[in-house]
């Protein structure tokens, strides 16, 4: 068996935080299809659903990929040590803290719960406040609007964190307070829009404003920047009120919160996009199923919105958007970040321009098609949200399959890419003996 090539000398060798994120999502394809085929299986199977997909999946590629941006935004030198060193210790310390939060759900664990939310809030704040301070003091492009995004969803997580553990008490504890029994679902209304939209929603708008042209193989919207530094306060706002709103009960303030929400992301992150997508052209399978994504991710907002205006309290409002969570979950931000990766991968494995056309080639094939099966059933998921039925179930296993598809497709791209490049080294290696 041939050996693999040291790497040359001096270089090092790079830790692979992906992995943690590639892990992640598997299994939130495991648990996805065992929710679809074998109800009852999983303890806390709602959140868990939930929470292996936002926690697990999103928010490591949230922390891997925002200082990969922040790097190139903030010009920092490549053994900045909050890039690279500490990054990795977050990584480990927030993964570290997930486990033991899901291990201390499962067992109806106050305590455990409490302190590994409150891990996962001190890890996030340690990112933010890392990010905060590369951006100070420092010769940045007028792009470092990004890292803004970052800071702030930043700090939304950490009020997410809060407020999870006051709804563990609510959940656990014997004895706890009338009041909070009272507004427990109040405040995880508030809790799910400040962690959604606040950490996972700005993050992901923040990514866009340059990763979509990039995308696109095309220069950036005149407008895009301006657009997007005037519609941070918007989306912030937005959150904030909608927050505040659902932790108080007042289902109007929760709609006003969204639908400002939805015209931030439009205004500040779609128009400019749109834009640019028409002029250029959109080609490929990582483009096609971000666009998909963003597109149901507002359809999604303006919905549980406009159900909000109706809803008589929290717990209404919960029920009649629990089938419009997941059409935004599957067919928005998990498209979202799947177009994201599968533009980003190819790009960060490298190994030279034909290592990176063979990766491109394994995650493009049959690409129509997986986009098409994807979002047909997500939008039969979406016209039955309300009425039901026996087609929901299958549905939702064409929805698991595609994204199972996703995962085989990263694991065989990364491989396919990973021989090609080591085959370049050797061929360099041996070329340069005398």
């Amino acid at each position: 068996m041939s050996r693999r090539p040291a790497p040359p000398s001096g270089a090092r060798r790079r830790p692979r935080t992906d992995r943690m994120t590639t892990s992640w999502l598997v299994a939130a394809v495991v648990v996805s299809a065992l929710a679809v085929a074998a109800r009852g299986v999983l303890p806390q199977p709602l959140w868990t659903s939930i929470h292996v997909v936002t926690l697990g999946v999103l928010t490591n590629g949230i922390l891997q990929w925002s200082w990969y941006f922040a790097k190139a935004l903030l010009h920092l030198p490549a053994d900045d040590p909050r890039a690279g060193r500490d990054a990795v210790r977050r990584a480990v310390a927030f993964n570290v803290a997930l486990l033991g939060l899901v291990t201390s759900m499962w067992t109806a664990s106050v305590w455990g719960t409490v302190v590994f939310a409150g891990a996962v809030g001190a890890v996030v704040a340690w990112h933010g406040l890392a990010l905060l301070r590369a951006a100070r003091g420092r010769f940045a492009s007028r792009f470092a609007v990004v890292v803004r995004y970052y800071v702030t969803a930043s700090a939304f997580l950490v009020v997410g964190c809060v407020l999870a553990g006051f709804l563990t008490v609510a959940m656990f504890a014997v004895g706890a307070p009338a009041w909070l029994l009272a507004a427990r679902d109040d405040l995880t209304l508030a809790h799910a829009l400040i962690n959604v939209g606040g950490w996972v929603g700005l993050s992901i708008a923040g990514t866009i404003v340059t990763l979509g042209p990039t995308m696109l193989r095309t220069k950036m919207d005149p407008g895009a920047v301006a657009r997007s530094t005037r519609a941070l306060p918007v989306l912030s706002g937005g959150i904030a009120l909608g927050g505040l709103a659902a932790a108080l009960g007042w289902m109007p303030g929760v709609g006003l919160g969204l639908l400002a929400f939805a015209v931030g992301l439009a205004d500040g992150v779609a128009v400019p996009l749109v834009r640019t997508a028409w002029a250029s052209g959109v080609r490929g399978y990582a483009p096609w199923t971000m666009a998909a994504g963003l597109g149901w991710t507002l359809l999604c907002l303006v919905v549980v919105a406009l159900h909000a205006f109706g809803a008589a309290d929290g717990t209404a409002l919960r029920d009649a958007d629990l089938p419009w969570l997941a059409v935004l979950g599957a067919g928005g931000l998990a498209q979202v970040f799947v177009g994201a990766l599968t533009y980003l991968m190819p790009v960060v494995v490298g190994g030279g321009p034909d290592a990176v056309r063979q990766g491109i080639a394994v995650l493009e094939t049959a690409a129509p098609g997986r986009i098409a099966l994807r979002n047909a059933a997500v939008a039969l998921l979406a016209v039955t949200a309300s009425a039901g039925g026996e087609l929901r179930p299958l549905l939702w296993g064409a929805v698991v399959l595609c994204f199972a598809a996703d995962v085989f497709f990263f694991a065989r791209s990364g491989s396919t890419q990973g021989r090609a490049r080591r085959a370049l080294m050797v061929a360099k290696t041996e070329g340069a003996k005398p």
